[in-house]
């Protein structure tokens, strides 16, 4: 259903323009948006310069131009610090090189492309029409092509998803999501929702009225499609029934990790990159469910279980080599907090263990 929705307002699309397009064969692809604004180019050296203007064009050629002589034609909109170019291209192939920081949209309206990402290939066509690379250099393939690339801030997608997901949560939360080529398709109802809603905020640009008085900028269409984008990109922030975030689910995942890793050293930026929290939210979750901060608490769960190898002691154990491989870099500490603690010395608690065991 959502797939013929995506159908037919293409369709729809391209009958709007149809009384314009005359006998410019180019014109036969009407973009998402200013179509009767766009820029032909037919000299694919002159538009490889002028995109490399924006981002690193390493490689950019018609394929088969005997066959396919070069068309070009697009419009541009821009939303915010958003710059999207709609565009039609005859068959092309080529190469964008890193771009750290700055993660590459495309969107296809008809036609297919193909990206290589380290000797993978991702498609993109009408059913799985959105193709994410998050910076990394990749090769390209066209043919007749109709589609739309914007270019994000990475940082802003990480912090927009974090916000959607709130509670507290850093944008470290999503950097793995944001950090994967990836394509989102029509298959699922959600994406396929999210991709319509996408186009249609796409068509918000086409109002150049608006535009001139200034009231388009202050709509915040740019927030609306970083919230789009992270919406389909970041599968944690699905939220149907049983899935997505909570307080609650994010606080368990982290007590389980901690205690799957009590013997290896841990630091309070570990906890936030593993939880998404912030050293503050840290804290305070901490604090409010066990009366200290998150160091302290992972100190007496180290304790509690150096406490249970010394009264179930191995022939070979020592203080020392339990509080080596519990991750207590200093013994006389280790002693002098498990005395405080347990109101007895390790190598007491050891000998009561041997005797228990003996």
């Amino acid at each position: 259903m959502l797939l013929r929705c995506w159908r037919r307002s293409r369709l729809s699309l391209r009958s709007e323009h149809r009384f314009w397009s005359g006998l410019d064969p180019v014109s036969q692809f009407p973009l998402v948006f200013h179509d009767q604004q766009a820029v032909v180019d037919l000299d694919p050296q002159a538009l490889a310069t002028k995109l490399a203007q924006h981002f690193p064009v390493q490689d950019f050629a018609p394929r088969n131009p005997l066959h396919n002589p070069f068309r070009h034609r697009a419009s541009t909109a821009v939303a915010g610090d958003l710059t999207l170019t709609s565009g039609y291209t005859s068959p092309i192939h080529g190469r964008i090189g890193d771009n750290p920081g700055v993660g590459a949209i495309n969107i296809c309206y008809q036609g297919e492309s193909y990206y290589e990402v380290d000797g993978n290939t991702f498609h993109i066509h009408a059913e799985a029409p959105l193709y994410f690379n998050p910076g990394f250099s990749y090769n390209y393939t066209t043919g007749h092509y109709n589609g739309l690339v914007l270019h994000v801030d990475l940082q802003r997608m990480q912090n927009t998803a974090a916000a959607i997901g709130g509670m507290g949560l850093s944008g470290r939360r999503f950097a793995a999501d944001l950090q994967r080529p990836q394509v989102v398709s029509m298959t699922e109802e959600r994406q396929a929702k999210l991709l319509i809603t996408l186009r249609r905020a796409f068509a918000l640009l086409d109002a150049p009225e608006l535009q001139a008085r200034g009231d388009l900028a202050v709509l915040q269409i740019d927030e609306l499609i970083y919230r789009i984008l992270a919406l389909a990109l970041c599968p944690q922030l699905d939220g149907g029934e049983g899935k997505g975030l909570s307080r609650e689910l994010i606080f368990e995942d982290l007590l389980e990790w901690i205690g799957a890793n009590l013997q290896s050293p841990i630091n309070l930026s570990q906890l936030e990159q593993r939880s998404g929290y912030s050293r503050r939210n840290l804290q305070l979750a901490f604090s409010q469910r066990f009366g200290c901060g998150p160091i302290q608490w992972i100190r007496r769960q180290r304790l509690g279980l150096a406490r249970q190898h010394l009264l179930n002691p191995s022939p070979s154990d020592s203080v020392a080599g339990i509080s080596s491989k519990l991750g207590f870099s200093n013994l006389s500490s280790f002693s002098r907090d498990f005395h405080n603690t347990y109101g007895i010395r390790p190598s007491e608690m050891l000998r009561e263990g041997r005797r228990l065991h003996g």
